[in-house]
């Protein structure tokens, strides 16, 4: 804290706290009141003397606040390996041109079980080894007849990561993530959806620590 004390305490600057500023000389650069910045007062929490001292004198009572929004409920349409293993067509080689596409012949590719990756990765479910830079994997599923107002996607990717459905880019994202997580498909991917059969192809690339790829479908649920 003591760093923090002296910049706050010796900035020509008299506004609210920045997390932005010269060091050279503790003016401030931009940004003011941050509240990222909040964590600083964290430790005064902890003395509950201190925290009433302050909070005693608050004038506002603010109440009210608005709750905060539920996350979805998500229906399984095509299983990860959190619901149960499935059977994907892979490859580390470099494929072909239109590799992502529905007509593309993976024959001669490998078959693994979901997930795919490295143990010990954070939040893996590691059934296959993949363990080099790259891994391309191809699978078909079925989408149920019926009205599917929100589909997206549950992924678990270390590292950057491109899905297509029926041909067409469905999602990208970069770096990683430490579990599962539903992420909406772009308009394009969303479109490309079709009762029956669809492929479904993705893309992962290593660069450094662990590695996984997993990835579902899922119909996304809004709580009321």
């Amino acid at each position: 804290m003591d760093p923090v004390y002296l910049f706050l305490n010796e900035t020509p600057d008299r506004s609210p706290m920045t997390d932005w500023y010269f060091t050279n000389d503790a003016r401030k650069r931009g940004f003011t009141a941050r509240p990222v910045v909040g964590g600083v007062f964290l430790q005064m929490l902890y003395d509950k003397a201190i925290w009433q001292k302050w909070a005693s004198r608050d004038k506002t009572k603010a109440a009210g606040w608005a709750p905060m929004p539920k996350p979805p409920v998500l229906m399984t349409v095509a299983p990860t390996a959190q619901d149960e293993p499935t059977i994907w067509r892979y490859t580390t080689r470099r494929p072909g041109e239109g590799w992502f596409g529905t007509d593309f012949d993976a024959g001669s590719w490998r078959e693994g079980k979901s997930g795919f990756g490295t143990r010990g990765t954070p939040g893996s479910i590691v059934n296959t080894i993949w363990d080099s830079r790259d891994i391309w994997l191809r699978r078909e599923f079925t989408l149920p007849d019926g009205k599917w107002s929100n589909v997206g996607l549950s992924v678990h990717h270390d590292e950057d990561v491109e899905v297509y459905l029926n041909g067409v880019l469905a999602m990208t994202a970069n770096g990683y993530t430490v579990d599962y997580e539903a992420l909406p498909l772009t308009p394009a991917g969303a479109a490309a959806l079709k009762p029956g059969k669809n492929v479904i192809a993705v893309h992962c690339r290593q660069t450094s620590g662990g590695q996984y790829i997993d990835v579902g479908i899922v119909e996304m649920i809004e709580q009321k």
